[in-house]
């Protein structure tokens, strides 16, 4: 309609018309750019609103996950001390029967956690990190991806450091294979059946056994330093996020 009113203008050489004609014609351009864009930014503010939400929903579960492997290393290193105390003492007191029972079955073990968040791993496999306005936010969580892949050859290392030793305990102990233990029946000072049998003389008596326990109990601490590094990154990223959800 209006193409053919500037054609007519044209023709009759009215160029006051042909000019507000063509004003026409770009004052609506305009205002159709601004909408269009207004509609992407709102599209974008609201994919932004709902990934902020999934890394919520996945830090919660990853916090979670952290918690629980910290905890593991932080009872077993005081575990694997009462375990070290009672053999270079020679005497293993009733108190302490529990947690050198529970270093004797859980000391070679390493407890990992699911640390990594699936959307954000697509976000960035997407090429789409960019959607996300806190660039703060986006650098915590670029860091603590890489502190993820420093903190992997560690665990690896320590994984392979704790098999190293796992054959004195092996040697000394018999383990229940049968025995299915949750975290509140494992916290108990007390169990109805054993589930580990040793000889405690022989256990003294065996050097190989004593370096064992304190090899592990390095291990277990310096896997703590880790563990702690990462729960720290991940109460920034959860301050972050709360933020941006406001």
């Amino acid at each position: 309609m209006i193409f053919r009113r500037l054609k007519a203008h044209v023709e009759k050489e009215n160029w006051f018309a042909v000019g507000i004609d063509f004003f026409i014609v770009v004052i609506g351009v305009f205002i159709g750019l601004q909408v269009a864009n207004w509609n992407a930014t709102q599209f974008e503010r609201r994919e932004e609103a709902a990934i902020v939400e999934r890394l919520q929903s996945d830090f919660i579960l990853i916090k979670e996950a952290a918690d629980r492997s910290l905890a593991f290393h932080v009872n077993m290193t005081e575990d694997l001390r009462i375990a070290l105390r009672s053999l270079r003492s020679g005497v293993l007191k009733d108190d302490d029967i529990p947690a050198f029972e529970r270093a004797l079955l859980m000391g070679p073990a390493f407890q990992t956690s699911a640390d990594r968040s699936g959307t954000f791993t697509e976000l960035m496999s997407s090429g789409r990190g960019n959607i996300l306005r806190d660039r703060g936010l986006l650098n915590i969580m670029v860091d603590y991806e890489d502190f993820l892949e420093r903190y992997a050859f560690a665990q690896k290392f320590y994984t392979e450091y704790s098999l190293l030793y796992t054959e004195a305990f092996r040697r000394q102990v018999d383990y229940r294979v049968d025995i299915m233990l949750s975290e509140e029946q494992f916290a108990l000072n007390e169990q109805a059946e054993p589930y580990v049998l040793y000889e405690f003389e022989a256990l003294v008596a065996d050097p190989d056994f004593h370096n064992a326990t304190e090899e592990l109990l390095f291990m277990h601490s310096g896997t703590i330093l880790w563990r702690k590094r990462i729960s720290d990154r991940i109460d920034a990223i959860q301050e972050r996020l709360e933020a941006a959800s406001d």
